[in-house]
């Protein structure tokens, strides 16, 4: 009430209430449209497996266009991201459609394996929307006057439809469609239905309407040309750095994991496509309710440190997957995945927040786009030293590094997370000493473990 009485960024009190209507307005609207565009992605998935196998794509021939995909992505969302606080959310969210659109008139146009492989390119690395909107998302509930429970719920909001998504647009594909090429023709609809969505989306003030600089750092130079574009001044903040790296450590788990998984449910269920399809469905589902109705709840119990919440995340995380993997009973899987699910869901939530009050309104999407880029990184080393792992010391090898890994995010979380990712930290507040611009989550690891203890204070 005193919020909506004196006005929040020099807003006064009925400016604020309607530019809060047009905020929830807009977050309905970005749930609605990245809904839809995902699902248009997800019409398709029944059928990629049937299309590779009849082009003749080999195992090597998969292994190189994922490793294809999460490089150009690793670019793409650096990239994009940083345009997005340079020239506004929405037209990078028209560039992220354009690329789905490219990308699905050339795989109906080249009819060839060849075709598949320049299809991904424009996807790949122009369609961040993700990202771009989970950045959107926390422009909007700055301008509100928001708090930090509120962000948490507009990107549980957007978590949930894309997961809703991963379950309605397969079965969408399999009530209405009967091969590939129909699958595309679906999914270029869905996506122009969801570009519409963009038009009716509130545009933002400018990523330096409100921008603020931490003492004694200049403000951000447009002559910078290209280095200048590139620059996050976020990255030199040790809680930036340690959202990266705990970021890195969870997805190297997640992706060496995948390989032995996979392996273990067809030898001990004999899984088969229906019962992949269902253990999906009830993954998305799970994942899209901890998103949506469970998050928000937690981040607002938690308060200004989630450092505990984080810490409970990844001991759900690490301490089910051993359970998950040697037992004989289908049940105890599901059992152990469905709070998995949970946890990851409201962790992705409680990271997603922080980072939002880490960065600058004009760091945001290229700090988002960051992070999605650490977890390609992790996507494209991770299923490769799994494999190997496993093919060297048996699966207890690669189990033993997945849960180290885990351990590691833990330990970093609990010595580091309460000093630099308090609420009451603010964006800028975090210690610079030792810091470059473009730090990345490898040598955090290194300069969070090695910082002296006076240098451990706010600014």
């Amino acid at each position: 009430r005193s919020v909506a009485a004196t006005g929040v960024n020099g807003q006064s009190g009925p400016q604020l209430q309607a530019r809060s209507a047009s905020v929830h307005r807009g977050v309905m609207l970005g749930s609605v449209m990245s809904f839809i565009s995902v699902s248009a992605a997800a019409v398709t998935f029944p059928f990629l497996q049937v299309r590779r196998d009849a082009l003749g794509c080999d195992a090597l021939c998969q292994g190189g266009q994922t490793s294809l995909r999460s490089a150009l992505t690793l670019v793409g969302a650096t990239v994009v991201g940083h345009a997005s606080d340079r020239l506004g959310r929405i037209p990078m969210l028209w560039l992220g459609t354009a690329g789905s659109m490219l990308s699905l008139a050339l795989n109906l146009g080249m009819d060839s394996l060849t075709g598949t492989w320049v299809a991904l390119v424009p996807v790949a690395l122009f369609n961040q929307n993700f990202s771009v909107s989970k950045a959107l998302f926390s422009d909007y509930i700055d301008e509100s006057g928001g708090s930090e429970a509120d962000k948490a719920g507009a990107v549980g909001q957007l978590g949930m439809a894309v997961g809703f998504s991963f379950m309605v647009g397969p079965m969408m594909a399999s009530l209405l469609i009967s091969e590939y090429r129909h699958a595309l023709i679906l999914s270029a609809v869905l996506t122009a239905l969801a570009s519409l969505l963009i038009l009716w989306l509130p545009t933002p003030r400018p990523p330096g309407a409100h921008a603020h600089n931490a003492p004694g750092e200049a403000a951000p130079s447009s002559a910078g040309g290209v280095l200048g574009f590139l620059s996050l001044p976020v990255l030199r903040q040790r809680g930036a750095q340690l959202l990266m790296a705990v970021r890195l450590l969870m997805a190297l788990a997640f992706h060496m994991f995948a390989p032995i998984w996979q392996v273990s449910v067809k030898a001990r269920f004999d899984f088969g496509p229906y019962d992949h399809a269902q253990f999906m469905g009830l993954i998305g589902l799970t994942y899209a309710l901890a998103q949506g109705f469970i998050a928000k709840p937690l981040v607002r119990y938690f308060g200004k440190d989630v450092s505990s919440l984080v810490l409970l995340c990844i001991l759900i995380l690490g301490g089910a997957r051993p359970l998950a993997l040697y037992t004989p009973h289908v049940g105890v899987v599901y059992a152990c995945y469905v709070p998995m699910v949970v946890a990851l869901g409201v962790m992705n939530t409680a990271i997603t927040t922080t980072a939002s009050r880490l960065a600058d309104k004009d760091q945001l999407g290229g700090f988002f786009g960051l992070l999605e880029s650490v977890e390609n990184v992790a996507g494209m080393m991770g299923p490769t030293a799994g494999g190997l792992l496993a093919s060297v010391d048996g699966v207890p090898a690669t189990l033993i590094a997945v849960v180290g890994l885990y351990a590691l995010a833990f330990a970093l979380v609990a010595l580091f997370f309460p000093t630099y990712c308090r609420a009451d930290q603010g964006k800028g507040a975090a210690a610079t000493a030792g810091g470059a611009n473009g730090l990345g989550a490898r040598t955090a690891v290194a300069t969070l473990s090695a910082q002296p203890d006076a240098e451990k204070k706010a600014a």
